[in-house]
């Protein structure tokens, strides 16, 4: 099978998939976060749950998009800084 035998609509949809599969992770993290920040009452713990749903909410919208055309990269971009920011704030509440 050549490179042109190929179906060019099977990788998008992988790619979607990923994506979708982001969305789950964060949103279960988003869930477990505010869980513990509520217990605890814990700032750092519930900044950390607001930035897994930014990546929730990013991440479905790079799985649409990506099914259309290519995910524009300010969007990747920003869902790589949303899970930074709960990582960040996961790290401090460790701390305080």
């Amino acid at each position: 099978m050549s490179v042109a035998d190929r179906d060019p609509g099977l990788q998008p949809e992988r790619t979607a998939l990923a994506w979708q599969r982001t969305a789950l992770a964060a949103a279960v993290v988003a869930v477990l976060m505010t869980r513990t920040g509520v217990i605890h009452r814990s700032v750092p713990d519930l900044l950390a749950a607001a930035c897994a749903a930014t990546a929730v909410v990013l991440a479905v919208l790079a799985s649409r998009t990506v099914r259309a055309t290519v995910a524009p990269r300010k969007l990747l971009w920003s869902v790589t800084v949303a899970v930074v920011g709960a990582g960040v704030f996961v790290t401090v509440g460790l701390f305080v």
